[in-house]
């Protein structure tokens, strides 16, 4: 059964910036071409209540096919298109009051209204409890003949294997109802998590790049942290993880009863472990979660290297965290206004054809994007949608070049999303976490290549290899050792171990130890930092391994396209319109790159040494 629409996301904490942001306007300051277009979702909040009573009432009739399933092909069919019909009237009461909740997370109304569609999502899934374990019930013979005798129902024949995949972990009715109905409770840590950090944290103030005082925000992080300013850079650090450092046993207990809801849930269904739950749950082989682990481990070195080349070109004797972002050179690309930004990340999606880049241009005029910050909107940036909407996408800019990258990835995930509903059924109309961050990812490779091979100026030149190798950095090497502290902390809780902020925070240390070394000087107030990272707290944790398999995918993807031409550009849109018709793994292999073995993760590391070396070539 479909599960809640994903929220395709860039991690919230890979924000780099060059600029000082302007105060955030209030929303109503921005001028609409700037701002998404959700009323063809819902013009009205009268149109979503009456959404919302529609669904009420439609959900009892899905009740009339429990315990006829295995009457015959059409029966089983009627009973999918019912239950598809119904999801997607809630799934767009939920995304659009998602939606609606981000512009501006002080708004209350929004907010409970997001709630209660969580809730009504919750409704659904306990009146469709009674479908897996009864369609898992229909002897396989009986089963395979019903769908070959109904033409229409072959179109489903994936979908249904996903779920006879899960024989061995699905309940009874009655046990499936009781974890339908406790999803949203359990849910909850999550959202706790969001209004916290979005809505009631404050990080003081501190003395800006010009002299004057102004307010931290997780915005001005993003600009400060990449200040030439070392003190600035320093005082921005400090400011923010210091207040995340005070609320940590809060943030603790918060997390210790997120770990513990997922391992329940998975204990629940018998599953070894959390790990396991959710890379099988993804039809993932666990070895892809444990070799990403092991290989970048590995592959520490080059990273310390890099960050030891980073050391050297700042002229300090010891790299603090706080450098991490640091320009090597003056930021030959900033102040980028926004019609510029567009037009860079159009000509640099040339590879992936007309059709593609069209569908980019079409965003635009129809509303896709809202690009500014404004004050209460959700921070960071995410592509969110459903099969009937747009596919919208949210952005914080600020006129950088992380801000230009981070378009190209946003609009990798919209473009990915309009493809895939615009050519499969409603039944795989979406995609799996695994394939979406490699649409993104393809697009920012492809960008960043672009711009190194055509650059003439060697200090640009430099500014982009050394943005490139610090993306490489906090989507290959950063997303790793989450999951490897991700991992950890679960296996802590499945083993009876509690969490708390200090073992938690002596955890965090350990993983980024053996990842940085002696390479970085770690402030103590590091060790929290675990405290601030939202995807831990994703409903479907186990997410942040995706980012780092997606970028050696992604890597891989573009040397094709840029290198092959037309043949892995085809392969690439194949996959892209192909939505959930297949597994992941197997999608990636149709596209050229087979993720259960550990090569394309050495190559990655191999194409970062290979940069690593060219920088120092440039900086010498």
């Amino acid at each position: 059964m479909k599960r809640w629409p994903a929220l395709a996301a860039l991690a919230l904490y890979m924000l780099v910036s060059t600029a000082i942001a302007d105060e955030p306007k209030e929303r109503s300051e921005v001028p609409a071409q700037y701002k998404w277009d959700l009323s063809s979702m819902y013009a009205s909040r009268e149109a979503w209540d009456a959404d919302r009573q529609k669904f009420e009432s439609m959900l009892p009739e899905i009740r009339e096919y429990k315990g006829h399933l295995a009457d015959g092909g059409e029966t089983l069919l009627s009973a999918i298109r019912k239950i598809e019909e119904i999801d997607q009237i809630i799934s767009n009461m939920y995304v659009y009051a998602g939606l609606s909740s981000f512009e501006d997370l002080r708004v209350g109304e929004n907010s409970a209204r997001f709630s209660e569609a969580r809730t009504l999502y919750a409704k659904l899934g306990e009146e469709t409890a009674f479908f897996s374990p009864e369609l898992l019930s229909i002897p396989e013979q009986k089963l395979a003949q019903m769908i070959d005798k109904t033409s229409a129902l072959h179109v489903h024949r994936h979908s249904i294997d996903e779920t006879l995949r899960l024989r061995k972990y699905t309940l009874s009715e009655s046990e499936e109802k009781i974890l339908a109905a406790v999803s949203d409770p359990l849910g909850k840590f999550g959202s706790t998590f969001t209004a916290l950090n979005n809505a009631d944290m404050k990080f003081g103030e501190m003395t800006g790049e010009e002299g004057s005082t102004v307010e931290l925000t997780k915005a001005r992080y993003g600009t400060f942290i990449f200040s030439t300013n070392r003190q600035v850079r320093e005082d921005a650090w400090k400011g923010l993880h210091g207040e995340y450092e005070k609320v940590g046993n809060t943030l603790a207990a918060n997390y210790e009863g997120h770990v513990k809801a997922r391992a329940f849930l998975a204990k629940t269904r018998g599953y070894d472990s959390r790990l396991q739950a959710a890379t099988y749950g993804s039809a993932i082989p666990e070895e892809v979660y444990t070799n990403l682990i092991k290989v970048s481990h590995e592959g520490a070195k080059p990273l310390q290297r890099y960050l030891d080349l980073r050391r050297q070109a700042l002229g300090v004797e010891t790299l603090e965290v706080w450098d991490l972002y640091a320009p090597l050179v003056e930021p030959t690309m900033k102040d980028i206004p926004w019609e510029k930004a567009k037009k860079i990340v159009a000509d640099a999606l040339q590879p992936l054809g007309e059709e593609y880049v069209g569908l980019y241009w079409k965003g635009f005029d129809e509303g896709w994007v809202d690009v500014y910050e404004t004050v209460g909107k959700r921070g960071g940036a995410y592509s969110w949608g459903t099969y009937n909407s747009k596919p919208y996408l949210s952005m914080n800019y600020d006129g950088t070049l992380s801000d230009v990258s981070t378009l190209a990835h946003e609009y990798g995930h919209s473009i990915h999303s309009f493809l895939t509903r615009n050519t499969q059924p409603y039944a795989y109309g979406s995609y799996r976490t695994f394939i979406a961050e490699v649409a993104s990812m393809t697009n920012e490779a492809i960008l960043y290549q672009k711009m190194l091979k055509e650059t003439k100026s060697k200090q640009e030149k430099i500014y982009l290899l050394q943005t490139y190798l610090d993306q490489f950095r906090g989507s290959f090497f950063r997303q790793a050792s989450f999951a490897d502290f991700e991992m950890q902390a679960h296996a802590m809780v499945e083993s009876g171990i509690g969490l708390t902020k200090e073992s938690l925070n002596k955890l965090y240390a350990d993983v980024y130890n053996t990842y940085y070394g002696d390479a970085v000087s770690v402030d103590p107030l590091n060790a929290s930092e675990w405290s601030r990272i939202p995807h831990f707290l994703r409903n479907d944790n186990f997410y942040v391994y995706q980012y780092a398999t997606s970028f050696a995918a992604a890597t891989a993807l573009a040397k094709m396209i840029l290198e092959e031409g037309a043949p892995a550009r085809e392969r690439f849109l194949a996959m892209l319109k192909s939505g959930s018709n297949d597994y992941p793994i197997e999608l990636l292999k149709k596209a050229g790159v087979d993720m259960t073995t550990p090569q394309p993760i050495y190559n990655t590391l191999a194409v970062f040494e290979e940069m690593v070396s060219e920088l120092e070539q440039n900086l010498e």
